[in-house]
């Protein structure tokens, strides 16, 4: 299951970077396209040669075959040096060296043979079969049998016309018996016959005399086949079509190589990221529960990013929605509950998170107070678009009890909003002070939920001092952007001012698949008595999916 599991991490990473993948086989085939198509066509040929005797030689046996099966590796060898090479150059008056033709010329002895082929490569068809030719032909000269090939040839040729004679006197000598044997079965007289067979018993040893010289000129012109003979056995042959480039399949294997190194990118981008994407990693390495996982809004300012501005049923708002169910089924008692947002580093989108959840829990029936507690950046009287004078600093340094009157109202029903007022020189001592903890116990009297947007918990003290006077908080995340060690500090700083970490929110996900990993929950957020008495019932989970 682990292996299924990581097999579909791998796919998932790189379809959701196929630009990527595609660009570099794109790219990559093209420069392998030009590269192949501006190189200097070349061609090759090659030509055979037999070591040793001929197979048609009445002598052949099995140690001439090993023997010149071994000799061919040796004139494999002989081949490539300088000797024939640099004669081969001279021959055909090629402009350039020995060594340049060397790193195109290849030689093979086929296996359990003694053939040998000269393969020679240039820029030409009719370069490389000339070279191949001469190539062979130089072999042959330098070999035992070329040292004294003129002598040796005219052996042959005067062997050849003695075999010729020799033939011809046989043939001769084998008719003049026959015509004896007609003149003998006719003859009658015995004086006749006798010199008739007297005539045939010395032209009968006359042709056997032929016959036996002849067969050791046949057997002397034979031994003249070394068993390290060199012939050609067959002249140069090269293809009309050059041997390289290879347009097609240097393209093909670019455009691969391209779509490696691609993958090889995303991988090396993946793990060189430090931000956190999944809520597995959320788990596995802050060790806390993922309550949603939010797509990202899009929206020309800051007030076009609320829920109430887009589709009732769009992803972003089916979102909120469950991570509004997930909270009622954090608590099962009937009071007013305070939750704080935070967030590791700005810029992560908790401000927005906070007015989008506050706007799904009052849709869904809860009396609902977003408190604006980012003393330092306040944003969410910006995307309410509601004036910012008055509001919670005024109330935690003014003698004024009441909040009452600093509580605006919103487009939506059962949400109001206190906003954070004039920043002050000193708000972590506010946000922590025992006026701040009696604030947030009226509030709770007055709505089912109150959700704080604090300051981020790494770079300022403000969320850790307002963090362990609420019930709970709430982390957003920002996947693929928020740094892991920072992430982890947050937690760390949470954990030493014992505030009580419900659990993380993913936001702005890179897709619209539902990373949400359900955690386990036995209770629901529920409106506190009062407001039960108004509407008659509490607020069910079947309720809360039915929005």
């Amino acid at each position: 299951m682990n292996d299924f599991v990581e097999l579909r991490s791998v796919i998932v990473t790189v379809l959701r970077h196929w630009w990527m993948v595609l660009l570099g086989a794109l790219l990559f085939g093209v420069l392998g396209f030009f590269t192949s198509s501006t190189q200097a066509p070349v061609f090759r040929a090659t030509t055979s040669l037999f070591v040793g005797r001929p197979i048609e030689s009445a002598q052949l046996d099995r140690f001439d075959i090993q023997n010149s099966q071994q000799l061919a590796q040796i004139y494999a060898d002989i081949a490539r040096r300088q000797p024939v090479l640099q004669r081969t150059v001279e021959s055909l008056g090629l402009v350039t060296s020995w060594g340049e033709l060397r790193n195109r010329v290849k030689t093979q002895v086929s296996s359990d043979t003694q053939l040998l082929d000269i393969s020679v490569e240039a820029s030409s068809r009719e370069e490389a079969i000339d070279t191949a030719d001469e190539i062979a032909r130089q072999l042959i000269l330098v070999s035992p049998n070329g040292f004294h090939d003129a002598d040796r040839e005219q052996a042959r040729e005067f062997t050849r016309q003695q075999l010729e004679r020799l033939q011809r006197k046989i043939e001769d000598g084998q008719t003049l018996l026959e015509e004896y044997e007609v003149q003998l079965m006719a003859e009658d007289e015995i004086d006749e016959i006798t010199v008739i067979q007297n005539e045939m018993s010395a032209v009968d040893a006359m042709v056997a005399r032929w016959e036996a010289n002849y067969a050791q000129l046949l057997s002397f012109l034979d031994q003249e086949q070394p068993a390290n003979n060199l012939a050609v056995l067959e002249p140069a042959q090269g293809g009309f079509a050059p041997v390289r480039p290879k347009v097609r399949f240097n393209t093909l294997i670019a455009a691969l190589v391209g779509m490696a190194l691609a993958v090889g990118l995303i991988f090396l981008r993946q793990l060189l990221d430090n931000s956190l994407k999944t809520p597995a990693e959320l788990q596995r390495l802050l060790g806390v529960r993922t309550l949603g996982a939010i797509n990202q809004i899009k929206g020309q300012t800051p007030h076009d990013a609320l829920v109430v501005n887009h589709d009732a049923f769009s992803s972003v708002s089916e979102d909120y929605r469950l991570l509004r169910t997930k909270l009622q089924f954090m608590y099962d008692d009937n009071r007013g509950h305070t939750i704080m947002v935070t967030s590791p580093e700005r810029g992560n989108g908790k401000s927005l998170t906070v007015a989008n959840l506050g706007i799904v829990l009052a849709q869904a029936g809860l009396r609902t107070i977003i408190v604006d507690a980012n003393l330092r950046q306040p944003t969410i009287h910006t995307l309410f678009q509601l004036p910012n004078q008055d509001g919670l600093t005024h109330l935690l340094r003014g003698r004024e009890q009441e909040p009452e009157r600093y509580l605006a109202a919103t487009m939506v029903p059962n949400l109001k909003i206190l906003t954070s007022g004039s920043p002050p020189s000193n708000p972590a001592e506010l946000l922590g002070s025992i006026r701040m903890g009696q604030l947030l116990k009226q509030l709770s009297q007055k709505a089912d939920v109150v959700l704080c947007d604090a300051s981020e918990a790494v770079t300022v003290a403000d969320a850790s001092a307002l963090s362990n006077q609420v019930d709970g908080v709430i982390a957003v995340i920002e996947a693929g952007k928020t740094n892991r060690d920072v992430a982890m500090q947050m937690v760390a700083n949470l954990s030493d001012a014992h505030a009580t970490l419900i659990g993380a929110v993913l936001n702005r996900i890179p897709s619209k698949s539902r990373l949400v990993v359900f955690s386990s929950g036995t209770g629901r957020l529920s409106r506190n008595h009062n407001s039960a008495q108004n509407s008659g019932n509490d607020l069910s989970y079947a309720d809360s999916a039915a929005d």
